[in-house]
């Protein structure tokens, strides 16, 4: 009797199996015979969407119909848009905004160039130009911006009402231009420290030795300011101006490379009987 019960039990399992079988033939004659008219019609198929493609992304609906610059002041949207090489009508699809970039930012004022597509039809080119923070002196005029980058020739009509950075050498900045660069931010940093002292400065000379002389505009003394502790410098300065309020003529320069002391240096005069008199 257990014999014949697992036999029975054994055919029920086969029984099974068998529908199963025939179930998954089913459902794959039905897939088979579904999918084939999409085999025999997917040339035409594909050839219809390609066009159907092709006339949406043709259609005027996607023509740049605005190029709007954001952020222009010394260059014009004008000119950016020339360099950018748009126009309007061309393809919104067919903008390539990092290329665009790259054009964009060949322009020397240009620091920073983002450029964005606002479907349907607009291109935004938002630009981030640099500031000028002095005039380099390298054989010829240069435009410097905070980050010590050296960008750009002062041309004839552009302003001069800039500090002048001299003591620099052409082959210095190109040998190690990193090195000038820091060097140069830290002296436009204190130029900034000095502007807060209410002290414009006309120029910033580097030494060989490595320091920085001053030379302000409203106090017709030079500065001698070593290198780096520019805040106790400058501390140190503005007593000793005014000690010598009204009498800043004359000082010809003030020695500031020193931790406890500042050294004068006064300018020569005449006394009342013509001689010489040197004092410091």
């Amino acid at each position: 009797m257990e014999t014949f019960g697992h036999r029975r039990e054994n055919r029920k399992r086969g029984g099974q199996h068998l529908r199963r079988l025939w179930l998954v033939l089913g459902m794959f004659v039905v897939l088979c015979t579904g999918l084939l008219p999409v085999y025999l019609w997917w040339p035409q198929l594909a050839r219809s969407g390609r066009s159907v493609m092709e006339s949406l992304l043709s259609d005027s609906y996607f023509s740049v119909r605005e190029i709007k610059v954001r952020g222009k002041e010394k260059v014009g949207g004008s000119e950016i848009v020339a360099m950018a090489g748009l126009s309007d009508g061309v393809m919104i699809w067919k903008i390539d905004p990092i290329m665009i970039e790259k054009k964009v930012a060949q322009h020397p004022w240009v620091k920073q160039v983002v450029v964005r597509r606002e479907f349907p039809h607009r291109v935004v080119i938002e630009v981030e130009e640099r500031v000028a923070k002095a005039i380099v002196v390298l054989e010829r005029l240069y435009y410097v911006d905070a980050d010590g980058f050296v960008f750009k020739e002062v041309g004839k009509a552009e302003p001069m009402d800039l500090p002048l950075l001299t003591g620099l050498k052409r082959e210095d900045l190109l040998s190690q231009p990193r090195y000038i660069r820091e060097k140069i931010q830290e002296a436009l940093r204190l130029g900034d420290l000095v502007k807060g002292a209410s002290l414009a400065l006309s120029e910033i000379h580097f030494l060989a030795e490595d320091g920085v002389v001053l030379y302000p505009m409203n106090y017709p003394v030079a500065l001698y300011m070593g290198w780096g502790d520019w805040e106790k410098k400058l501390a140190r300065l503005e007593r000793i101006l005014d000690l010598w309020q009204g009498r800043e003529s004359r000082l010809a320069g003030l020695n500031l490379n020193f931790s406890d002391q500042v050294v004068a240096k006064v300018r020569t005069v005449k006394n009342t009987a013509g001689q010489l008199r040197s004092h410091g």
